[in-house]
């Protein structure tokens, strides 16, 4: 009797335990949870509370936080480039990496830092939900180093210990802001282009939150800022309208581009997807890989959209898999291939079983450009079974040096017309009622894809008027007459859309946003209204999928 009843005790405690499991109680003392739910940092503001130029020590951050650091599955890469500073010179330094592991029980993964081309540390991921950091010494080489391309890649393999879904994913590392440069100076820092090295081309902006009158000077120079390719973060604690135009001198010029895969400037045609750190070299990779390109249609020459991807990759081995190749341009389909299906040669007219060759020329409609635009290529290999037991399947895969864009015509947009309407109607004054930080930096964004640094800002006798309007727009420009010679502005929907310029009339779509620019002319603007198409560059011979080989050419 008495083993009967410590029979059903324990079968009682046990269920017990198993009831307030499922109610999470025990979460806290798991590994996957001690950390707490996901979190994740305001990205825009980048380093800031990190950044100080103040004695020999100091912060390098990267440049153009314009998306986060995520890297979600194995493998994944992202790339950042470090500014070293040119005055005050290096004599050590070391870079750390601080990141968040969500990571499924049983994943094997590490991140991979790469530094210029070199490999220089493989760090294990830690399983469940960790905080993880590495230090990375920097060699002579690298301090020397007018800039430091840094690449970042998760690595490894998913569970093996039981079938999993082909495509689940194992783990997301999260770069942490506080990551960067820590360095030895030979002196203070003291020149303002240091500075903004330092900074990451991220620049704080000093604004009283609901200030009167608006500091307009700050706002024109932080649209010009932010125009000439760097960033700007409107808060408490940052630079005066004087000091951002002293920056302003320094950040135009053209050693002083801030990211080297979003704005590096005028481009040339044919454009290399090479260029971007990121995409150079070949991956090794289970199950799926992407390769991203980015670019922003006031950086291509003349405005010129891309028509034509010249794309060129070598991979292998695809025997036994289902292999797909996918090119999306801002989330939409351009193309796609099943690859190294029954039927296919290699270039010795065998079965592809151990190399495939894609050479394809793929056309990339002018509709479906935005002002930024993200170009991905995706290449998926599963197994031929839907599950994965205890096995992993590697797949090589390289971008040939001469995958490029080629050039196509050149598009008239709205916001390309009323720039050109400002220009011609000079001078320009700007008006702002009382603005929060927030609103004042969504203000200067709209106002940087004006063109500010080709207008000529005063309040005396001006041609056109640039008024900011925040919370109830539609109230507040109700009063405001609508006609051809006032244009309303605002922030697209899509980030990596052009802004939204309209005339102002009572069912503009703009007027039920909460920033918006409303442009005023002192006589109807003229237009331009017929798009200017230049030459297109000729493409390069180029053919369907195929495994033959082609003979990339090394540019």
């Amino acid at each position: 009797m008495r083993l009967w009843g410590i029979g059903l005790l324990a079968l009682l405690l046990v269920g017990v335990l198993m009831a307030i499991g499922q109610t999470g109680l025990f979460a806290g003392l798991t590994n996957r949870d001690r950390l707490g739910p996901p979190y994740f940092d305001d990205y825009e503001a980048g380093s800031i509370k990190y950044t100080g130029d103040a004695g020999r020590s100091v912060f390098v951050a990267q440049t153009h936080p314009d998306t986060p650091l995520i890297l979600s599955g194995l493998p994944s890469y992202v790339s950042k480039a470090f500014r070293l500073p040119v005055d005050a010179r290096p004599r050590s330094g070391v870079y750390n990496v601080f990141f968040r592991v969500d990571a499924a029980k049983g994943a094997q993964g590490a991140l991979r830092v790469t530094i210029n081309g070199i490999k220089r540390a493989d760090v294990l991921l830690g399983e469940g939900r960790t905080q993880q950091q590495a230090e990375v010494q920097l060699t002579p080489s690298e301090l020397a180093a007018r800039q430091l391309d840094v690449k970042l890649a998760l690595i490894g393999r998913g569970p093996l210990a039981e079938c999993t879904p082909a495509e689940a994913m194992s783990a997301v590392v999260t770069i942490l802001p506080q990551s960067g440069l820590s360095l030895r100076l030979d002196r203070p820092v003291a020149s303002l282009r240091d500075k903004l090295a330092l900074w990451g081309s991220l620049i704080p902006v000093d604004w009283e939150d609901r200030g009167d009158p608006a500091d307009t000077a700050a706002m024109i120079a932080a649209a010009r800022l932010v125009e000439k390719g760097q960033m700007t973060y409107f808060g408490e604690k940052g630079l005066s309208a004087k000091e951002l135009g002293d920056m302003l001198k320094v950040a135009s010029q053209p050693d002083f581009a801030s990211d080297l895969r979003i704005r590096q400037g005028l481009l040339t045609y044919p454009i290399p997807l090479v260029s971007d750190i990121a995409n150079g070299g070949a991956r090794r990779f289970d199950r799926e890989t992407t390769w991203r390109y980015s670019y922003n249609i006031a950086d291509l020459p003349g405005g010129a959209l891309p028509s034509t991807l010249d794309l060129h990759m070598v991979m292998g081995p695809l025997a036994g898999t289902r292999t797909t190749m996918v090119v999306m341009l801002n989330d939409r389909l351009v193309w796609t291939r099943a690859l190294g299906q029954a039927g296919d040669k290699d270039e010795t007219g065998k079965p592809a079983a151990s190399q495939f060759h894609v050479n394809q020329s793929i056309q990339l409609p002018a509709d479906l450009h935005k002002a930024r635009n993200d170009l991905e290529i995706t290449l998926t290999s599963y197994s031929e079974t839907d599950m994965r037991c205890g096995a992993m399947r590697l797949i090589a895969a390289e971008m040939l040096p001469n995958t490029v864009l080629q050039a196509g015509p050149r598009t008239i947009l709205p916001a390309m017309q009323l720039r050109a309407a400002l220009q011609a109607a000079q001078p320009v004054r700007l008006a702002s009622e009382p603005l929060t930080a927030p609103d004042a930096q969504a203000a200067s964004l709209l106002l940087s894809n004006l063109a500010p640094s080709r207008l000529r800002f005063d309040d005396k006798a001006p041609r056109a008027t640039v008024q900011v309007f925040a919370g109830d727009v539609a109230a507040k420009v109700a009063r405001l007459r609508p006609g051809p010679a006032r244009w309303i502005v605002s922030a697209p929907a899509d980030k990596r859309d052009e802004v939204s310029a309209e005339p102002l009339t009572p069912s503009a779509r703009a007027l039920s946003d909460n920033v918006v620019l409303v442009v005023t002319f002192a006589q109807p603007p003229r237009l331009p209204t017929v798009p200017v198409t230049i030459p297109t560059a000729t493409p390069s011979p180029t053919g369907t999928a195929s495994p033959a080989a082609r003979g990339a050419s090394q540019q």
